[in-house]
């Protein structure tokens, strides 16, 4: 198996090495901080044009985590999909995800 070694002086390299969380860090929370900026654009331009978009870490919407705590999965999922414009596939997942936490 083939893992990437992180070489600070040359960057990224392919090798059988080991990958350092400290170098890994840096970089992840930089895509973190990308796809924020990415959410929020969508969520603004979603907004403009009339079209709702929920982005990832606005969690659950209040109303579904109801409805996953009383039971009611196959209206939670309906819901899901209409607060968040989502496939029917993200939408179960979202549901059963819940479920597995409690509602949270």
């Amino acid at each position: 198996m083939v893992a990437w070694q992180l070489n600070r002086a040359e960057g990224a390299q392919m090798a059988g090495g080991e990958v350092w969380w400290n170098d890994l860090q840096p970089r992840l929370e930089g895509l973190a901080e990308r796809l924020d900026h990415i959410e929020k654009y969508l969520a603004d331009l979603g907004q403009a044009v009339g079209y709702p978009y929920a982005p990832f870490s606005a969690g659950l919407p209040a109303e579904v985590a109801e409805l996953v705590r009383a039971g009611k999965t196959l209206e939670a999922v309906k819901v899901y999909r209409q607060r968040t414009n989502s496939s029917i596939a993200q939408a179960t997942a979202a549901v059963a995800k819940a479920d597995a936490a409690g509602g949270v």
